[in-house]
């Protein structure tokens, strides 16, 4: 495809961005630090001494304190564990404070994501049942999941991404303890459901994935088979829009040794 014919593509389709916002104060996991951001050079103090270089010339400079889990964000199959193993792999001899160094493969740390440009299935499972937000605690099926694919004429293929809507990503900004403590999610079935297909991403509007488990679907989906997960994902305008099938571009930021990374994804319909 030529470079025109893929201008023209991009230009004529629209973009959807699919991050939240981050601020202080913002809902994120009860285990992890809060997001902090501070400013550490103030215009009329830098003045005082950059003004005497260049008269009257200033700036501001902006300092981020944050887990990588804050928001909208990416693990790597690293971040977690089970029995201090990922992927049958015992993971202790590679951590370090700095992060994790001479990972073996099939196994690695954030520098060596690739930029991710991927065909996405969205399931709107709120939409399926005629909600804009699933009930609390909600336990999303197999049977949901192949409803909601044929009412939405779609089909997940190997190496695509799959994403999860579930409303709850309306309340981000609204209501951070529904937001924290209510989601509905994937039941075990679905989660394994979805990772026979064997997507490369699976993403969610929610923050931990799983209901009632907490911690079986990052299990399955990240120690068990490698596979990506971004979460806390703004669904609202693809589900506006009924756009179920798509292309996401995902572009983690490359940290050294690191295992997660916040983003800001975007699709392209």
């Amino acid at each position: 495809m030529g470079q025109e014919v893929l201008h023209d593509l991009i230009a004529g389709a629209r973009v959807y961005d699919l991050g939240q916002c981050y601020w202080n104060g913002m809902p994120v996991h009860p285990f992890d630090p809060p997001y902090q951001y501070f400013m550490f050079d103030y215009h009329e103090h830098v003045l005082k001494d950059l003004g005497k270089i260049e008269p009257g010339f200033s700036h501001a400079i902006g300092m981020l304190i944050t887990s990588m889990h804050a928001g909208t964000h990416f693990d790597a199959p690293v971040h977690m564990s089970q029995d201090l193993k990922v992927q049958g792999i015992d993971i202790t001899p590679y951590q370090r404070g700095t992060g994790f160094v001479d990972l073996p493969e099939p196994l690695h740390s954030m520098e060596d994501v690739p930029p991710l440009v991927l065909r996405a299935v969205m399931f709107d499972v709120a939409a399926l049942k005629g909600l804009d937000v699933l009930p609390e605690k909600y336990s999303i099926t197999v049977e949901d999941l192949e409803a909601a694919a044929d009412r939405q004429g779609t089909e997940l293929k190997q190496g695509d991404c799959a994403i999860v809507r579930t409303g709850f990503g309306s309340y981000f900004e609204t209501d951070g303890d529904t937001y924290l403590h209510k989601w509905a999610g994937l039941s075990p079935e679905a989660v394994r459901w979805l990772a026979a297909k064997k997507p490369k991403l699976v993403g969610t509007d929610n923050l931990s994935i799983g209901v009632p488990d907490l911690f079986d679907a990052h299990r399955v989906l990240l120690i068990e088979n490698g596979i990506y997960v971004m979460k806390s994902l703004n669904l609202e305008s693809l589900a506006a829009d009924q756009q179920y099938a798509f292309t996401v571009i995902v572009l983690p930021l490359k940290i050294k040794g690191g295992e997660a990374s916040l983003i800001r994804p975007i699709a392209i319909a």
